[in-house]
């Protein structure tokens, strides 16, 4: 549990820095945490048909982050409902552990985007 509480601290202060370079105000209650993994979702999603607009990636890949990303927001879904039923603890660690699934996807894309 220790793991994941530091593992899920260095993802906070990751995603803190992307939204402090950006300007934006840095999410530090559960639910603006949760409200910024929604929006991610969506920006993944939006990535991953302008990769495949530029033929980045294939139809296939897209398809796979398309499918990556309804995971993700089953489990940001599951996570909110924890919260909702008093579970703090378990939807704090439910978000941490769909954060790290955010975090790939959103590494595997840059990647993309990065390649001829």
């Amino acid at each position: 549990m220790k793991k994941l509480a530091k593992l899920f601290a260095c993802l906070f202060l990751v995603l803190a820095a992307g939204c402090a370079s950006l300007g934006l105000p840095t999410p530090t209650t559960y639910n603006e945490r949760l409200a910024a993994a929604y929006g991610t979702v969506t920006e993944i999603r939006r990535d991953a048909i302008v990769l495949l607009t530029a033929k980045k990636i294939s139809a296939d890949d897209a398809q796979n982050v398309q499918n990556q990303a309804d995971a993700v927001r089953a489990g940001l879904d599951v996570s909110s409902a924890a919260f909702r039923a008093g579970d703090q603890a378990g939807a704090t660690s439910k978000l941490a552990t769909t954060l790290q699934i955010l975090q790939a996807l959103q590494s595997y894309l840059v990647i993309k985007k990065g390649t001829s």
